[in-house]
């Protein structure tokens, strides 16, 4: 986009400067990935403000400056797009790129597995064409405008996860990535501190589908009822998703079932996606990660994708760090689902694990689910509940309403050890008392519980251990 379409666009004051109006390829929120020609835009942050570093952006070779106040220190002639707020001005420049191409948007959002839904789907539609998708998991109101701008004028998808943790949140993005597909593959517990409940959580995710282009297509799963209701409420035309296949389930026009695990971490599915009927293997296993297939695969085949190309890309997709990656060390499967936590995501993954342990020992290491609010001390509970069900050897537990988990764990007649840790090093001096020689250890808990480094300092044990 050139600068003064750039201008236009935010609806900034200033002008172009002596520079003539250049053609900007780049935008810029840290000023150390500055390439030359890019535009900075700064942001101002709880700990940095970008502000500050204009300058040396500059000096790095930005082409312009998008700021909410006049700078100082810049080289003359430097081009100052001013705006009120320069996060929101970032996302209409992002929106204007949208709608000055041809790509077809997929919206994703969810309570758990967004990223994994739109890995899968990337990975489908990137063998129909040229495909863009988030960074990770850039997906609030920097992350997705940023993600968008990122993608190429010549991609015919892009794929984009749209994450909120409080209401207001979904409406201003949905406009900005004004998606054709919009899909919501489920709802749970999550953020409850802001969003008070399940119904607020799926009243919340379903304004999404308001944003819908013209002709677009929105999708949401029926396994949930308040997702489902909150749907119809929204957008009547919406599609049906089920996993389950019973009660009004049993209806909808894309259905999946989890067929069993295979050799190496891998699953099998099978998918009916209206008329078109598959078999797929991934690089997934347990039922859960059912739901997120099929909305993946669902989302694809609307767009065009037929049965090689998504069983295609669903066998080849590589899934992020730190979501139920299963990997082998020695004796030991490891299941490194470290990224976050919330109850729905919990009760998953803890059942997944227990799915692979089988006969084999299974230790649970998990961590706080941070933002439950007033609920938070009955969803830890009712985690102990599930993690004592699990037929788990231990159950180890890093941060607050420990108490609440250990209540959950004697509600559920469990009989194995249980331990409060507070550091990777007392986990692993913890953990040595079981005398384990193999077994499966799942390490799961919200972001900022950092549960990986926990992960570390157990690997790390294990290869003394082997050395020695």
């Amino acid at each position: 986009m050139t600068l003064s379409a750039i201008l236009a666009a935010t609806g900034a004051v200033g002008d172009v400067g002596e520079r003539g109006n250049p053609v900007i390829e780049a935008v810029r929120i840290d000023s150390r990935a500055v390439i030359p020609g890019c535009l900075f835009v700064c942001v101002p942050g709880a700990r940095l403000d970008g502000h500050h570093f204009a300058a040396e952006a500059v000096a790095k070779g930005a082409a312009a400056v998008l700021a909410d106040r006049p700078l100082s220190g810049l080289p003359e002639g430097t081009p100052v797009l001013l705006v009120r707020d320069t996060v929101a001005a970032l996302g209409k420049l992002a929106r204007a790129w949208r709608e000055s191409v041809e790509a077809k948007l997929v919206a994703v959002s969810g309570s758990a597995g967004k990223t994994t839904v739109k890995e899968l789907c990337a990975a489908i539609l990137s063998r129909v064409g040229p495909t863009a998708k988030n960074y990770k998991n850039y997906n609030n109101r920097i992350g997705l405008p940023l993600s968008m701008l990122e993608a190429a004028a010549t991609d015919r998808f892009w794929v984009m996860e749209l994450g909120i943790s409080a209401p207001g949140e979904m409406a201003p993005l949905a406009a900005i990535a004004e998606p054709d597909i919009a899909v919501i593959h489920n709802v749970g517990p999550a953020h409850l501190e802001a969003l008070r409940d399940v119904a607020g959580v799926a009243a919340e995710k379903t304004r999404l589908f308001g944003a819908l282009r013209p002709g677009g297509v929105a999708l949401a799963s029926m396994d949930y009822p308040e997702l489902w209701e909150a749907a119809l409420a929204v957008y009547p035309r919406v599609r049906g998703m089920s996993v389950r296949g019973q009660g009004a389930g049993h209806a909808a026009p894309y259905r999946a079932k989890y067929l069993g695990a295979l050799s190496e971490g891998r699953g099998r599915f099978f998918l009916k996606l209206g008329d078109l009927e598959l078999e797929a293997v991934t690089p997934l296993t347990g039922g859960h990660f059912a739901e997120n297939i099929l909305a993946a695969a669902a989302a694809a085949h609307i767009l065009g994708a037929g049965e090689k190309q998504i069983v295609s890309g669903l066998e080849t997709a590589v899934m992020p760090e730190q979501r139920f990656l299963c990997r082998r060390q020695g004796c030991f499967t490891i299941i490194d689902d470290t990224y976050n936590a919330n109850p729905l995501s919990m009760r998953r993954a803890i059942a997944s694990a227990a799915e692979a342990a089988k006969d084999k020992p299974l230790v649970l290491v998990l961590g706080e689910m941070r933002e439950m609010g007033a609920h938070a001390a009955d969803e830890h509970a009712r985690l102990g509940e599930i993690a004592g069900c699990s037929g788990a050897k231990a159950v180890f537990f890093h941060g607050n309403y420990a108490d609440a988990v250990a209540e959950g764990l004697t509600r559920s007649g469990f009989s194995g050890r249980f331990a409060v840790v507070d550091t990777p090093d007392a986990f692993v001096e913890a953990a040595t008392p079981l005398g384990l020689d193999c077994g499966v250890l799942l390490f799961k808990g919200s972001r900022s519980m950092r549960m990986e480094e926990y992960l570390a300092a157990f690997t790390q044990s294990l290869q003394k251990d082997a050395s020695a």
